[in-house]
């Protein structure tokens, strides 16, 4: 069992109330490795991304302490150096109600961006912020679910590549192109370990639709402000690429490489990006909603954990109704991954099912809005 779980509960109930995307047990790595053996920095027990107010992200990190000896200034200091390494904007420090927490240092963790608050305080501001921490059917909010996601790891030996690129690597990308490239190349890697028999390995390709769907929303939203509207074809392919690879340059070199590595002649052995076709398909459609595909993220998380507990919330439904585009991008976003990663179609088809039945729910309850008398 997790420590420190009240208080993690509590963070994960309040970013599910403001519809922020939560992970927990996040890794730090070092931002530069010497060493053949991995060794994290430490960890954060919760990380939190917001929408910002025109496209992008904001992330915010929970640090949970319910012991009694802790310093408040001490963990606000400590928090300040993890949010820079994290790329994180806000920081709040969920200290036992027995630790004294001077209102100076309040104020001092303030001027870092931090905030400092006992954990019977979090309701106060969860209301200040117009969240909650009141229980809820959402599974990506439950501790249990989240436990037995992490667990997966030790059962499964042969996924720990991937399992380890989406606690700790994927998050230390600071480029939302590299995020995607290496969500599916790291899919990918771990296919044929993958069986979509297994509740535990659906979780996985669900995690992973999550994060893709996560790192689409920030490149979308930067290709919504530089385009807005594309003069053709040709210019939104080029440019999508060009975000993906990191610009002009870096995307030359590719080419280069992808020119000089590859065997046959084949569309795919020379394609620079699996499936592109069908990637630009589905970031054409972000780009009709593109503050919506961090939602559709937590509706891939939320489906995900359905599936590994075998069971369903209507927590899906409330996705679906605010942001009406989440049910597409998932089903969109699922079919891509399953091809790039080359993965038995069962893969996208649970996904592709579920959402289209959130389709057919909107649909009904649409024209039951605009035809009440039909219903009589």
């Amino acid at each position: 069992m997790l420590k420190d779980r009240a208080q993690k509960a509590m963070a994960l109930r309040l970013s599910i109330s403001k519809r922020w995307l939560p992970q927990i047990e996040v890794e730090i790595e070092p931002s530069q490795r010497i060493e053949k053996t991995k060794s994290p920095l430490t960890d954060i027990d919760v990380l939190a991304v917001a929408p910002s107010a025109v496209g992008g992200h904001t992330r915010l990190v929970f640090d949970c302490k319910s012991g009694l000896r802790e310093s408040a200034i001490g963990r606000a200091f400590w928090l300040h150096g993890v949010m820079t390494r994290a790329s994180a904007q806000h920081g709040f420090v969920i200290l036992n109600e027995k630790v004294n927490v001077i209102r100076d240092h309040r104020v001092s963790a303030s001027d870092l961006n931090i905030t400092l608050l006992h954990q019977t305080e979090i309701e106060d501001l969860a209301q200040g912020i117009g969240g909650s921490t009141l229980p809820t059917n959402a599974l990506i909010a439950s501790m249990d679910c989240w436990e037995q996601f992490l667990a997966i790891g030790s059962k499964y030996n042969n996924l720990s590549e991937y399992l380890i690129f989406s606690r700790s690597s994927f998050w230390m990308i600071k480029n939302s192109g590299e995020q995607c490239r290496k969500t599916v190349q790291k899919l990918r890697s771990v296919s044929s370990e993958l069986d979509p028999s297994k509740k535990e390995h659906l979780a996985v390709f669900a995690d992973a639709l999550c994060l893709f769907l996560l790192a689409l929303s920030e490149l979308s939203n930067k290709l919504f402000l530089v385009l807005l509207r594309p003069a053709s074809q040709a210019d939104f392919s080029s440019s999508l690429l060009a975000f993906l690879y990191g610009g002009y340059e870096s995307l030359e070199t590719a080419i280069k490489i992808r020119k000089v590595t590859s065997v046959g002649d084949s569309e795919e052995a020379m394609s620079l990006f699996p499936e592109i076709k069908r990637l630009e398909h589905l970031v054409r459609e972000i780009l009709q909603a593109p503050q919506q595909a961090l939602s559709a993220a937590i509706l891939a998380r939320e489906m995900g954990f359905e599936a590994l507990e075998g069971t369903t919330s209507n927590f899906k439904e409330t996705i679906a109704q605010e942001s009406p585009y989440t049910p597409k991008f998932v089903l969109l976003g699922a079919e891509y991954l399953q091809k790039a990663a080359r993965l038995p179609p069962e893969f996208s088809a649970t996904f592709t099912d579920l959402s289209l039945d959130l389709l057919s729910s909107l649909t009904s309850r649409a024209i039951e809005a605009q035809f009440p008398e039909r219903l009589i």
